[in-house]
C-alpha cells in the first residue's frame, strides 16, 4: 500500500510541475524529434511524432512580378492517434480568416491558413493560422509574425511564432511555434533545425493529443521559406 501511495503522490506531483506557468515549457515536455516513414506515395511521405503516426501532401505556388505578387499553400494530412479508433484527416489551404484573433498584437492579413477537420476529429475541430501584414503578400508569408488557434473538444490552443531552439535566427522562414492553453506554455516544436523538433506535453496530459496535431499542421504548412515536406 505504501508503493502505491508512493507512485499516486509521485504522480500527483510530476502532473502539477507540468501545469507550472513558473518552470520553463522545455522542463515539463517531451523533446521528440521527427520520424520519416515510408508513406501511402512518392508525393505523400509518411512521418512520426512520437506514438503519433501520419503521411501529408503539401505544396505552395506563388509569383512576384512588378504588378502582381501572390503566394499560396495548400495541405492534406493524417494523423493516427493512439486514443481514437480511427485517424484524423485535415485539409488545410489560404482563404478567408474564420476566427476573430482579439489576443493578436501584430497587423494581420485579411487571409489566413485554414484546416477543416473529418475522420476522428470531434464536431467541434477547427484551425486558422493569422499571417502578419507586412510589404507583398509573398513577403508577408514569409514573415515570422504568426499566430493561430486549434478548437480541439471543446478547449480552445493557441500557436504563436516564438524562438524554441537552434540558432536564432533564419533566411525568412519561421523558426518555430509555441502552444499554449489558457494562457500556460504546454509544448512547442522548432522548425529551423535539420529536421523539426517538438515539444510534446507528458504522456497521460489531456493536451498531448492537441499538442501533437498542432505540431503535425505548423510543420506540414508550406512556408516558402522553408525547404518541403
Amino acid at each position: 500500500m505504501k508503493a502505491v501511495a508512493a507512485i499516486a503522490a509521485l504522480c500527483l506531483a510530476s502532473a502539477a510541475a507540468a501545469q507550472d506557468p513558473g518552470v520553463p515549457f522545455k522542463d515539463r515536455t517531451e523533446r521528440v524529434q521527427l520520424q520519416g516513414r515510408r508513406g501511402p506515395s512518392l508525393f505523400r511521405p509518411g512521418f512520426g511524432i512520437a506514438e503519433y503516426v501520419g503521411s501529408a501532401s503539401a505544396r505552395s505556388s506563388g509569383t512576384a512580378l512588378p504588378f502582381r505578387r501572390s503566394a499560396h499553400a495548400k495541405t492534406s494530412f493524417s494523423l493516427s492517434i493512439p486514443s481514437l479508433a480511427e485517424e484524423v484527416r485535415g485539409e488545410c489551404e489560404g482563404g478567408q480568416a474564420r476566427t476573430q484573433f482579439l489576443w493578436i498584437t501584430f497587423e494581420r492579413e485579411p487571409l489566413s491558413y485554414n484546416c477543416v477537420f473529418a475522420g476522428a476529429a470531434p464536431p467541434d475541430a477547427a484551425f486558422t493560422l493569422a499571417l502578419s501584414r507586412h510589404g507583398s503578400w509573398l513577403n508577408r508569408l514569409q514573415q515570422p509574425q504568426r499566430a493561430g488557434e486549434l478548437t480541439w473538444n471543446g478547449t480552445v490552443y493557441r500557436a504563436e511564432t516564438r524562438y524554441v531552439e537552434g540558432l536564432p535566427w533564419s533566411s525568412g522562414g519561421v523558426l518555430g511555434y509555441v502552444f499554449s492553453r489558457d494562457g500556460v506554455d504546454i509544448g512547442g516544436v522548432a522548425l529551423n533545425g535539420m529536421a523539426p523538433t517538438f515539444y510534446l506535453p507528458p504522456a497521460g496530459s489531456p493536451d498531448r493529443d492537441a499538442a501533437a496535431l498542432l505540431g503535425a499542421i505548423l510543420f506540414t504548412f508550406q512556408d516558402p521559406g522553408r525547404p518541403p515536406l
